[in-house]
Order: C-alpha cells, then structure tokens, then sequence
C-alpha cells in the first residue's frame, strides 16, 4: 500500500527542512512511524499557511517520538482511543522524550522554541489555541494519509476487531474541528475505512512497516 496513492520513494525528497529538523529526521530514523511524521508535518504547514513559525512543523514532525523507544503506554490501548490516562501519558512522555533530545543539540535551542514545542506535543491529542487545534487536525490527515496498512495490521495481529480498528479512524475524524482540515479529511478517511474493510491480497504487511520508517526511501536522504 502507498501514501494516498503516490509510491513512497523521495515522497518527501526536497523539502525545506532546518537543521534541527533534519537532525530530528535522522534520531527518528528507522521508526515505523516516521512517514506519518513527515505527513503531519506537511498537512501543518498546509492547514497554517504562510508565516507559519518554527514551532509547529517541528512539533508535527516529531510529536509520536516517545513510541520509538520502549516503555510507553501501548499504542493499541484497551480503555479506548480517547482514554484521557491514556492520552495524556502518551503526550507527556512524547513531549519529554522530544525535549530532552533538544538540550543535548550541540547548538543553542531557543528557550522560547522549546517551550512552545512541548506546549503543542502536550496538546497535540487534544487541541486547544488554534495552532493546536491544526496540530490535531494535523495527525488526524496524516493517519489517514499514512496509516492505512496500520489498522489492517491491527487486526491481522489480533489488537482489534475491525469495528474495533474502526473505532480509532471514527475518534480521528471526530476531533478534527478546523472546517478546512475536516473537508481534506473525509475522502481520505472513506479511502481508509475501505481498506480495512477488504484488505488488499498478498499484502506484505512487514515490508510496508519497514518502509514507513526508511528515512532514505522516503526523503532520499
């Protein structure tokens, strides 16, 4: 399965990336995660517009990290997808983990920056300012821009059923409050509903995890 369609080489090959950035894209390298990264930070910077500060594609691109690293709560929760301990123990670490990267960067972090890029992983489940709220509508269109062999996966390994796994895609379009980020969102999220209701065949469900994390492929880096 590809990204809404398009082959995954070089997918995101040429963006504008900082340094700090591409010093993100290369600590999170080689986690599954890392396409839906790069697709949040995309659709944040789309939903924002021009004049869009440093703060929110950063915290887009990196607002999952604590899932690279073992010790987390699980990502397949049995309470439910909008469980608020589960939530809020997600945010929290993501957010921790993510700022103890940043005070060790060789250069000077601004203290302003920094703050503001834990404010918005704190938040980025739940919404909040209007930036926020786009850092939420964000993950949601990068779910579904990315996550569509995710769910399959979930079921095929036995975490849901699939009006379980559908509970999760419901939760992702339902938070979505800004209008323009909930029109983008319907048709992806019908294309994914669909494919989790008739999985593709043959479908080599460890190549696609393998390949959602290969930071060369995807950016060509």
């Amino acid at each position: 399965m590809t990204n809404n369609g398009a082959p995954l080489r070089n997918l995101y090959a040429g963006q504008d990336f900082s340094i700090l950035e591409l010093a993100a894209l290369r600590w999170l390298s080689g986690f599954y995660q890392l396409e839906h990264l790069l697709s949040a930070r995309e659709w944040a910077l789309r939903l924002a517009g021009p004049g869009t500060g440093a703060a929110l594609p950063f915290a887009a691109l990196v607002h999952d990290a604590e899932r690279f690293f073992p010790g987390g709560p699980s990502s397949t929760p049995a309470a439910g997808f909008d469980d608020p301990d589960y939530l809020f123990a997600h945010s929290t670490r993501s957010a921790d983990v993510v700022c103890a990267w940043l005070d060790e960067q060789p250069q000077r972090v601004d203290p302003a920056f920094r703050r503001r890029v834990r404010q918005l992983i704190l938040r980025h489940e739940l919404g909040g300012d209007p930036e926020e709220d786009i850092l939420q509508a964000a993950d949601s269109l990068a779910w579904f821009s990315t996550f569509d062999w995710l769910v399959i996966d979930w079921v095929a390994e036995g975490h849901y059923s699939v009006d379980g796994a559908r509970e999760k895609l419901d939760y992702m379009l339902t938070r979505i409050r800004p209008p323009m980020a909930l029109r983008l969102a319907l048709p992806l999220y019908t294309r994914t509903v669909a494919a989790l209701e008739a999985p593709p065949l043959n479908f080599d469900r460890a190549a696609r995890r393998r390949d959602a994390g290969d930071l060369h492929l995807l950016t060509g880096l």
